[in-house]
């Protein structure tokens, strides 16, 4: 059984605090290569993608601590050209704020893993940091009924292995066999805002209030009470249980966490 710390309201600072705190984090990123990755799926602001104040106080307590901090993500294959959307990306100006590169994992070069499935081009620098700290935020997916904790993770792959995704991958089992050959060590989830029917609002998506901050560092059971809260406003995951999700039942099967847990109120 895991352990997830929640937190109602939207105190961000406060939580990542308290989060950085509980996993002696300043202790664990002590001269070593950090990648915060947050959920870069196109232009759009929060809660398409991850809050500016979860970033800052990030960057707040890893400044003067870590030996390198690198803040990325891919954005989607379809959400335009993206070094134009990381270089105009809200995000951007929280990066600028601590002198740190706000990064296209796109456009930085790749390595080709080999999952138990798969071959997959991923973002080379994900695969040289040290230390990963996942920053998603939780919502509605059209194909993949949920994104949150372990659906982040696509961020990582190529502009090609994100348009595979579309035409002969598996994605639920990609998104299962990648997070175990790239294990992030802590996750902070956004389920303050949410979107319900997809991730977008470009495609779709319609704001929600969920009023949550989640953390900690197993991904499945994290989506797992994901999946409960997103099911008191998405009417198509009311009724549904983790198994019925196929990422999650993937993740199961892979042992990349548990589907039990206990929560922890701050």
């Amino acid at each position: 059984m895991s352990t997830i710390y929640l937190q109602q309201g939207e105190a961000r600072q406060t939580f990542v605090d308290k989060v950085f705190q509980h996993f002696d984090v300043g202790k664990e990123a002590g001269g070593r290569n950090v990648l915060l990755k947050p959920n870069i799926v196109s232009y759009e602001p929060y809660p398409t993608t991850t809050h500016p104040v979860t970033i800052e106080a990030c960057l707040e307590l890893l400044k003067g601590v870590a030996k390198g901090i690198i803040v990325g993500d891919g954005p989607a294959w379809d959400a335009g050209d993206s070094k134009s959307i990381i270089e105009n990306h809200i995000l951007k100006k929280s990066c600028d704020k601590y002198g740190i590169e706000l990064v296209d994992l796109l456009r930085e070069g790749v390595r080709l893993v080999e999952t138990r499935s798969y071959k997959l081009e991923v973002s080379e620098l994900a695969l040289q940091c040290d230390i990963i700290i996942s920053l998603p935020v939780l919502k509605s997916h059209g194909v993949c009924s949920l994104t949150g904790a372990l659906k982040n993770h696509l961020g990582l792959l190529s502009v090609a292995e994100k348009r595979r995704l579309h035409d002969d991958l598996d994605v639920h089992r990609v998104i299962a066999e990648l997070n175990e050959v790239i294990k992030p060590d802590l996750y902070i989830v956004d389920a303050v805002q949410t979107l319900v029917n997809t991730n977008e609002a470009r495609h779709g998506g319609k704001p929600g209030t969920l009023g949550y901050m989640l953390a900690g560092s197993d991904p499945l059971s994290l989506d797992t009470l994901g999946l409960d809260l997103m099911s008191e406003v998405e009417p198509r995951l009311r009724g549904k249980h983790p198994e019925d999700i196929r990422h999650l039942r993937h993740a199961a099967d892979l042992s990349l966490g548990t589907m039990q847990y206990k929560v922890i109120k701050w």
